[in-house]
């Protein structure tokens, strides 16, 4: 994979690319950063030109004072599109990257030619929902105490807390994670307690594209944690062009566990919304 630097008003962007064929840009999830779409992006590059990128307070990224808003990583997106390609690009996105790709998508279709979208924690779908009301205490908790503790310079403590807790319904993250992932994690704890300072990251609507023409895929793991899928089947049930997909076996974080099965679900959604000169066969 080649690396540059994009410069943006206020941060400095660590961006990747391998491979050749339409754009695919890979957008990571709260506490990682670019190198969990590793696995993904070998599957995929005999026939896409993948793009990942570090968000900003992320891996090779910088961190400017005060960053965390989503808005912000939705501008840092629309910056790393601009300069890696000039046509409809497909956009990936996993998690809280998944909601960045949701709000660029509501904001900015012209720019790109599909959308994917793995579990986006849609939490806030579940104060509306009565018979979810201790699913969203104890979410709401967990990320609440996660918080505290790195707030008080307990940071593993913290993330291993939202891990178990929240990400990865009762599962050690020794068992998901390896330990270069897990001290990823532990370093990226402050931007996650910035960014959860922000009351919109998990307040987006599930009608964002009601509206939109464009593609869109949803997948899904059969063995996630239950807070994700109330808003991503109001995601589903709102969006005009969305097929759903399930990965067997898998939970939060397939391009971790089952690369290759993500890999094969995202190519053949990919191919078919692609320019059919450039594009693989399904």
């Amino acid at each position: 994979m080649e690396y540059r630097r994009i410069e943006l008003d206020e941060v400095q962007l660590n961006v990747g690319e391998a491979g050749q064929g339409p754009t695919v840009v890979l957008v990571h999830g709260s506490w990682d950063d670019h190198r969990v779409w590793h696995g993904v992006v070998q599957h995929l590059r005999p026939h896409w030109r993948l793009v990942v990128y570090d968000r900003r307070g992320h891996g090779g990224s910088s961190v400017p004072p005060g960053q965390g808003r989503i808005s912000q990583d939705v501008l840092d997106l629309d910056g790393v599109i601009r300069a890696v390609d000039t046509g409809p690009v497909h956009l990936v996105g996993h998690s809280y990257g998944a909601c960045v790709a949701l709000l660029y998508a509501a904001r900015h279709p012209q720019r790109l030619a599909s959308v994917c979208l793995h579990e986006p924690p849609l939490f806030g779908v579940l104060a509306g929902l009565p018979e979810h009301a201790e699913l969203a205490r104890r979410t709401r908790e967990a990320m609440a105490q996660a918080a505290v503790l790195i707030a008080a310079g307990e940071a593993a403590q913290g993330a291993r807390l939202f891990a178990e807790e929240v990400a990865l319904a009762g599962q050690s993250w020794e068992s998901v994670m390896d330990a270069s992932l897990r001290a990823t994690w532990v370093a990226n704890a402050g931007t996650w307690l910035d960014q959860s300072r922000d009351p919109e990251r998990l307040a987006l609507s599930p009608e964002l594209l009601s509206a939109s023409p464009l593609p869109v895929l949803l997948t899904s793991g059969d063995r996630s944690p239950a807070a994700f899928e109330p808003g991503v089947a109001r995601l589903a049930a709102a969006t005009p062009h969305a097929i759903r997909r399930t990965i067997t076996g898998a939970g939060h974080f397939p391009q971790l566990t089952h690369p290759q099965a993500l890999a094969h679900c995202l190519s053949e959604f990919l191919s078919l919304h692609s320019n059919p000169s450039t594009a693989p066969a399904p």
